[in-house]
């Protein structure tokens, strides 16, 4: 029996919902009462292509997928997820939640492994966790972006210079490459720091680093 507080909503508002697949009925009525009692949206489904068809605006902040499904297997539709919200964490629920499940889960970007049947107070842990990751794989995404739509600004010049002082080239060095004067060396700088918000090279090479961030 789970006390009151492990049953207390979340603490801070969350923007989305929390999407559920698991084609059990009750076990999917289950989940859901339970992520409603934490104060969150959610959102259910029994059928793994209908999960997969929502391209609804409110974009999923959490999705619990179960690992055993008719005629699916859940890590494929993990798979499918990452494809489809590629910031959105993951977390499965299996009756079966085996040590060799679990490694292979999160080998495939699963934030976390539930076994059945599910305590409110773990999926609460669960999804807390999975929410907090996903705000910031956010930002971190929304960085990346801003440092990209800086880089473009760049001209061609500026651009080869930048990449120059990236790999730690002095200003005499870049001139003699580009075969250009300094003082055209420093004018060029001065515009490429201005352009990327930024009033050094080592704050221009974390421009740099952000906007060449692979996932």
């Amino acid at each position: 029996m789970e006390s009151s507080a492990q049953l207390q909503p979340l603490p801070v508002p969350v923007a989305g919902e929390v999407r559920i697949l698991d084609d059990d009925e009750q076990v999917l009525r289950c989940l859901s009462l339970m992520v409603r009692s934490f104060n969150l949206g959610v959102r259910s489904y029994q059928d793994a292509e209908e999960f997969l068809a929502d391209e609804s605006e409110t974009t999923p902040s959490c999705l619990v997928v179960d690992w055993q499904l008719n005629g699916m297997d859940g890590l494929d539709v993990v798979a499918r997820c990452q494809d489809q919200w590629p910031q959105v964490p993951v977390i499965l629920i299996s009756g079966q939640a085996t040590i060799s499940l679990a490694v292979s889960a999160m080998r495939q970007g699963v934030v976390g492994v539930l076994e059945k049947p599910v305590r409110p107070a773990e999926l609460k842990k669960e999804i807390a966790t999975a929410i907090e990751l996903g705000r910031q794989r956010t930002e971190a995404g929304q960085r990346c972006a801003d440092a990209q739509a800086k880089l473009e600004r760049l001209n061609d010049w500026e651009l080869t210079i930048l990449k120059l002082l990236v790999e730690g080239t002095p200003n005499k060095n870049i001139a003699t490459q580009m075969n250009l004067a300094m003082r055209t060396i420093e004018k060029y700088r001065r515009s490429l720091f201005d352009k990327l918000g930024v009033e050094s090279a080592a704050e221009a090479s974390r421009v740099w680093t952000l906007a060449n961030l692979q996932e």
